[in-house]
């Protein structure tokens, strides 16, 4: 049975039981109704005899009065319950009862009621054929009404399921779609508000956000094939060089030189690779350590590395809760940017102020096309391709910033370029 089938089901079943309770409470008020009536009726000739009027027979109601000893003028049965009350043993009652006539035996209303002077009781009956045929039309007509109202709720509420369904099914239809063809472009219709309109919206954004990490991946795998087809092709050429064992010695260690290079290059490239593929499954180590350490620190480790190089830093006081692996080599590829663009003796200004780190050039700067797209993976401006490097530095610079909710941002210039790697002041 499908959700839509199982939801009119239940609707149907609530709508009958609710059906037969009313119908149940208007059979039980009717019938009490009728009654009332007839009891009424009892009353009023039990009273028209009490008063003198007399009232034995006749029209559809008969009245007879019987004395303490059980004798009586009329031809009502008298029981064991009458003769108590007539004797003053028991209180006034009304009772159905069934009496035998000459068409046979027939159902009576009967009220008896006691003489407070002398003793003895009245005894008044009324016919309830009337009354029982009335509520068996009643019955009639409540059993065919309900019937039809059950039937009809039971149509109406697969109605209402279909049309309460219909967003549940273009869902699931787009989600069958994705699972069959894999295409993460699909999207569900939202109209409204309510939670179905919020689920769709939801489901779109889920898979908007998974076409988009797929995206990426899909692209890291095509730019990193392309990347690391360079380093190894040099490399294994330089190899083979050296297997055949002809080079001369000079040529020999240059080989050797050359793939040493390209063997640290894809070294570094792999490892850049690793760290950004973890993205947003990367687990962040939070610390609280001074991001001006760690700019000293870096700046340390890159004189090391460029010793030619001159770095100005002003590092004030700046306590960080940060990954401090992850956001130190954010630094380091920023430094590293910074060394590679830089002319012979220009320095290298590094500045920590309020949470947020700035390397500063004075190289060629950066093109004004160039500069949306310097934080991309593997991106490498024109004038960039000719130096080492793979285009992912930068990018691990954004991704460490954004991980710790902060930004990566460039500002450029002919006297060159300034990179900012700001951190929340709560980080």
């Amino acid at each position: 049975m499908s959700f839509r089938q199982r939801i009119a089901l239940l609707t149907a079943v609530a709508i009958a039981v609710t059906v037969a309770a009313i119908s149940a409470a208007v059979w039980v008020i009717a019938k009490h109704e009728l009654y009332d009536q007839v009891d009424s009726t009892l009353e009023v000739q039990v009273g028209l005899t009490l008063s003198g009027h007399g009232f034995f027979g006749g029209g559809n109601g008969w009245t007879q009065i019987v004395r303490t000893d059980g004798t009586t003028p009329g031809g009502i049965p008298v029981t064991s319950s009458v003769l108590a009350v007539a004797r003053g043993k028991a209180p006034a009652y009304f009772t159905s009862s069934s009496i035998e006539t000459r068409s046979g035996p027939t159902t009576f209303r009967e009220f008896v009621y006691p003489i407070a002077s002398g003793g003895g009781a009245v005894v008044a009956i009324q016919p309830l054929s009337p009354t029982l045929h009335a509520l068996a039309r009643i019955r009639f007509w409540i059993l065919l009404i309900g019937g039809l109202g059950v039937f009809a709720a039971a149509a109406f509420a697969a109605g209402v399921a279909t049309l309460a369904l219909r967003p549940v099914k273009r869902l699931t239809a787009a989600a069958e779609t994705v699972a069959a063809t894999g295409d993460l472009s699909e999207r569900v219709e939202v109209s409204g508000g309510d939670e179905l309109a919020r689920l769709a919206t939801r489901f779109n954004s889920m898979l908007a956000a998974l076409e988009e990490s797929v995206g990426r991946q899909r692209r890291l795998v095509a730019d990193a094939s392309h990347e690391l087809r360079t380093p190894l092709t040099s490399a294994r050429a330089n190899v083979d060089l050296l297997r055949e064992g002809k080079l001369p010695p000079e040529e020999a260690k240059n080989a050797l030189d050359d793939a040493a290079i390209e063997l640290n290059s894809l070294t570094t490239l792999v490892s850049d690779l690793v760290e950004l593929s973890r993205g947003e499954e990367r687990k962040l180590r939070i610390e609280e350590v001074q991001l001006d350490d760690l700019v000293a620190s870096a700046v340390e480790r890159e004189k090391a590395r460029a010793p030619e190089r001159t770095f100005v830093t002003s590092l004030s006081p700046t306590p960080v809760k940060v990954d401090p692996v992850l956001v130190e080599r954010a630094i380091l590829n920023l430094l590293d940017n910074a060394v590679k663009y830089s002319p012979p003796g220009a320095p290298i200004e590094v500045t920590v102020r309020d949470g947020e780190v700035v390397v500063a050039d004075h190289g060629p700067g950066i093109a004004e096309e160039d500069l949306p797209r310097v934080f991309d993976r593997f991106y490498r401006a024109a004038g960039a391709r000719a130096k080492p490097g793979s285009g992912l530095g930068l990018a691990i610079v954004r991704e460490a910033a954004e991980a710790h909710g902060g930004r990566a941002s460039v500002e450029s210039s002919s006297r060159g370029a300034r990179f900012r790697l700001s951190l929340p002041a709560n980080a």
